[in-house]
């Protein structure tokens, strides 16, 4: 009788196990391009919206307790700043086995919630505006310096950002693109408040 050998056997039994989720690679071309799109989006959106004002219309406020353009600006400087240093930096810290199954739904999540403005949310401790820095022409620096920064290395990053999360404090784990994701729509969400300002009564004409 005929039998098999171990290296035989490997080969009929081998074809047969579980596929393995393949092993972390960089972003693919289609997110890099998706990311370089949002993010060139929002910095457009806020220059376009900050452009040309004067100390007036930066510093107006509709309601005491309404943030001015300037307080909204301040909060959009200072979560790009946190957001790309951690993508960057700890993110990468915090390999996972493999990445989210439905990552391409959440990152549409993301944007629709950021783009309903009916939805209010209080800013976190550590990112409500308190004159971080001394003129507007530094804070609008600031910004472009956070956009640069971050379009820069997602040009060129080969890190694998979908193997990598860090929790949201209210959407729960989120890999590297989707923080890139959340950040841009989470700019243009109030570039939106920058033009409530605009429209709120009372607003200077210069």
């Amino acid at each position: 009788m005929r039998t098999l050998s171990l290296a035989a056997l490997a080969a009929l039994v081998l074809p047969l196990a579980a596929p393995t989720a393949a092993p972390p690679g960089p972003i693919t071309p289609d997110e890099r391009a998706m990311l370089v799109r949002d993010l060139t989006t929002a910095q457009q959106e806020f220059t376009a919206a900050t452009r040309g004002l004067t100390e007036a219309q930066w510093r107006f406020k509709p309601a005491p307790t309404r943030w001015s353009i300037a307080e909204v600006a301040e909060h959009i400087a200072l979560v790009e700043q946190a957001i790309g240093g951690q993508v960057r930096g700890p993110l990468l810290a915090t390999p996972e086995t493999e990445p989210a199954a439905d990552a391409a739904a959440a990152e549409g999540r993301y944007r629709t919630l950021m783009a309903d403005r009916s939805a209010k949310f209080n800013a976190p401790e550590g990112f409500v505006p308190s004159g971080t820095w001394a003129t507007t022409d530094a804070l609008v620096a600031a910004q472009l310096a956070n956009h640069t920064t971050t379009l820069h290395y997602v040009h060129g990053t080969q890190d694998a950002l979908r193997w990598h999360r860090l929790p949201h404090p209210a959407l729960g784990p989120m890999d590297g693109v989707q923080w890139l994701v959340f950040m841009a729509a989470h700019t243009r969400r109030h570039v939106q408040q920058i033009e409530e300002v605009k429209q709120a009564e009372g607003y200077p004409a210069k």
